[in-house]
């Protein structure tokens, strides 16, 4: 579009400025304004354009008759943004729209359809004062799409006017992270052991019988940066989504979608120690996208149409994230959001007096009966592993366990060392203790071990028979200690250094094999 650019005059005291006509002759005063605004759509980490001109960040309107003008950074794919501008005549701007903040309109420009603007101001008192300076035109079809919004909102204000359980839902989850961190989680970066004993969805216990873990994992999360983002993403579309659905059914597409979630990380890797609601908070993206495909909802084209564009553009993008950052449990958001999919086409009914009041109970026993039976056909090949999984699962659990348990054997041997070493403690007693209390311990060790069936070509193996060398070096140096004393004592120091010189040695082929990741 080329832009036509006026002469201006000296500004007026009222901040006006006067523009002079071609005769030379000024003609009435202009008010001109500037409003600094955002562009762009939030989604995930990153910020994506939300109208045809690609804006994303800082940005600003110029509104000064007879023209408006927008300006920011485009959006350039792979690359940083670039400064642009766009100018138009006040004559084709129209079908002008506010909510909150959010200002939209349309610009006409020959025959090419409609273009869309959209910015977010500063405040909700500025979007007003935009709102009011912009044009009033409106299209016939604009007109007849925000009468039928006006009716929407109208009647899910009256059926649903609040959202209880989503804020109910994020405290909770505000509340167990707390905990986790004056229980020793970490606040940056939690620690896996710690989460275990909170709840996490740990492949070998959960399959070992602990099935309640897939239900505790919702709430637990790893790292405050990791809930941070959880919760900004449920807050902010919860709310939308169980207002639309009732609270009750909400509800139960929560717990569904975190649950099926959960079940597809084990599916994916038994041996995961997964936690989080992303799982769950997928599953309220796809309940969100069943109830706006589906038309008999009564969801006006235009909602259905930008929350079914949004909630695709944030499970893709979503999704190629994980996919590209290690420690993301992509398995979990798609079957939440396949669960999300499914719960929400059973749960979701028109919101209408008649269609909550009357089918909404027998809806939810049906999705229920459905939700239950879909849970269990999911979970039966985690029921009912392969020998080479149980195998797996059970070597995974002796891992996990094996440094506290080596720590407290070897903490153990040392106190009664120490406690020898000043007196009290006499050399019998001293084996006597290694060979009722400590002994003990490494034998259990090595049988949890030697449990854990595992093939030649597994690729745990190599680091099994490493930690059984290992374990079994610190038994026979134990062994060593203890000895019966008919041996001369040169004889007994020399098998000790021996015995010893061969437990440094396992060790250091053990940890060998840690630092190259096996």
């Amino acid at each position: 579009m080329q832009e036509q650019e006026n002469v201006r005059a000296r500004d007026g005291d009222d901040g006006s400025s006067s523009v002079l006509s071609e005769q030379g002759v000024p003609s009435r005063p202009v008010d001109r304004r500037i409003f600094q605004v955002g562009f762009g759509q939030r989604v995930g980490m990153t910020t994506v354009p939300a109208d045809a001109f690609r804006f994303t960040g800082k940005g600003s309107l110029e509104i000064d008759e007879p023209w408006i003008r927008i300006a920011g950074l485009r959006k350039r794919p792979f690359w940083f943004g670039e400064k642009d501008s766009h100018g138009f005549a006040r004559s084709d701007v129209l079908n002008v729209h506010r909510a909150g903040k959010t200002v939209r309109f349309s610009v006409r420009s020959g025959d090419i359809p409609l273009r869309i603007v959209q910015f977010t101001a500063s405040s909700e008192a500025e979007a007003v004062a935009i709102e009011a300076a912009l044009p009033r035109e409106q299209t016939p079809e604009f007109t007849a799409t925000q009468a039928e919004l006006s009716a929407f909102h109208q009647r899910l204000n009256r059926l649903s006017p609040r959202a209880p359980v989503t804020p109910a839902i994020v405290t909770i989850n505000v509340a167990v992270f707390i905990a986790m961190c004056v229980g020793g989680a970490g606040f940056f970066d939690s620690d896996g052991t710690v989460a275990v004993r909170w709840g996490s969805n740990f492949g070998p216990l959960t399959m070992g019988g602990e099935w309640w873990r897939p239900f505790t994992a919702m709430f637990i999360h790893f790292g405050v940066i990791h809930l941070l983002l959880n919760m900004w993403a449920l807050y902010q579309t919860g709310r939308t989504v169980e207002r639309l659905f009732g609270s009750v059914r909400f509800t139960m597409l929560y717990v569904f979608a975190g649950l099926a979630g959960s079940i597809a990380s084990l599916l994916w890797n038994p041996e995961v120690n997964s936690a989080g609601a992303s799982g769950a908070i997928f599953g309220v993206f796809g309940g969100m996208l069943a109830f706006v495909l589906n038309p008999r909802n009564g969801v006006p084209k235009s909602v259905a149409a930008e929350h079914r564009n949004s909630t695709l553009l944030f499970a893709g993008y979503s999704l190629f994230y994980g996919f590209a950052h290690a420690g993301i449990d992509n398995a979990a958001h798609i079957g939440g959001l396949l669960g999300g999919l499914g719960m929400g086409f059973l749960l979701a009914g028109p919101v209408t007096d008649d269609a909550r009041a009357n089918k909404g109970a027998g809806r939810g026993v049906v999705a229920a009966l459905v939700g239950v039976l879909a849970l269990g056909a999911l979970a039966w090949p985690l029921m009912h592993p392969s020998a080479r999984v149980q195998g797996d699962l059970a070597f995974q659990h002796v891992r996990e366990s094996f440094h506290d348990r080596e720590s407290t054997a070897i903490e153990a041997t040392n106190a009664l060392v120490a406690k020898t070493a000043k007196g009290q403690l006499s050399e019998s007693e001293f084996a006597g203790s290694l060979r009722k209390d400590v002994i003990p311990a490494w034998d259990r060790m090595h049988d949890d071990i030697i449990a854990a069936k595992l093939d030649p070509d597994d690729g745990q193996y190599p680091f099994q028979q490493a930690l059984l060398r290992y374990v079994d070096c610190r038994r026979e140096e134990l062994r060593t200690y203890v000895q019966d004393g008919t041996a001369d004592d040169a004889g007994l120091a020399e098998r000790i250094k021996s015995a010893h010189r061969n437990t440094n040695k396992a060790l250091e082929e053990l940890n060998a094999l840690i630092e190259a990741g096996k």
